[in-house]
């Protein structure tokens, strides 16, 4: 059985958007994955490592250690359900520490993970801005009042906490008058498609009899 479990996190999104949107994506991904793969889809994790965040009242963040921690644990008694797990990861903030998690239980129990990070594919170019929230319209979520906004650029991330270069938590642009469901639409179906395409490639491979040493 393949099994799509969606990670997120529980973080600010500047004054208009949820704390939950990156989850709410991540599932929403994962079940339009679910569609084309015969997948099931697991509950979602929404409490994640988003330090950058911190500072502003709407985030709620555990320390890395921690999540990685969990998350093995996590991945590991999936595998005695699912003979694959693909984690649909919908918070860049995690992306590289569920790809890491993944790669040591592949090399320790075989190819069985693969971590799909939902904004290597759905290329948007801010956070809360005018591109992650039309994703979000495009998904049915519910946008509160917008007011343009330029501030920070995503190259910070990673660098310091998102309250030293932006007041709004906006990083990036939010222009409202481009902001729409069908902009939203046409970030997330190139990127599904995409990601279809790499759980594919990734079950083919992993169906490969292993080569004698």
């Amino acid at each position: 059985m393949l099994c799509l479990l969606p990670v997120g996190s529980y973080e600010q999104h500047g004054p208009h958007l949820p704390p939950t949107v990156d989850a709410e994506v991540a599932l929403y991904v994962a079940k339009r994955l679910a569609e084309v793969t015969n997948g099931v889809v697991l509950p979602a994790v929404y409490y994640t490592c988003s330090a950058e965040h911190q500072g502003f009242p709407r985030t709620i963040s555990v320390k890395c250690a921690t999540f990685i921690q969990y998350l093995e644990d996590l991945l590991r008694s999936a595998a005695n359900t699912c003979e694959r797990v693909v984690v649909v990861v919908g918070h860049g903030g995690v992306a590289e520490v569920v790809t890491l998690v993944a790669q040591q239980l592949n090399y320790e129990l075989g190819p069985r993970f693969l971590p799909l990070p939902v904004w290597r594919y759905v290329k948007v170019r801010d956070h809360a801005g005018t591109d992650e929230t039309s994703v979000y319209l495009a998904i049915g979520g519910a946008v509160g009042k917008m007011e343009e906004v330029c501030e920070g650029d995503v190259s910070l991330f990673g660098v310091m906490r998102v309250s030293a270069f932006s007041k709004t938590g906006v990083v990036g642009c939010l222009r409202p008058a481009e902001v729409s469901a069908e902009r939203g639409r046409a970030l997330l179906e190139e990127g599904i498609s995409q990601m279809a395409k790499k759980i594919a490639e990734f079950i083919r491979i992993s169906s490969q009899p292993p080569r004698a040493p």
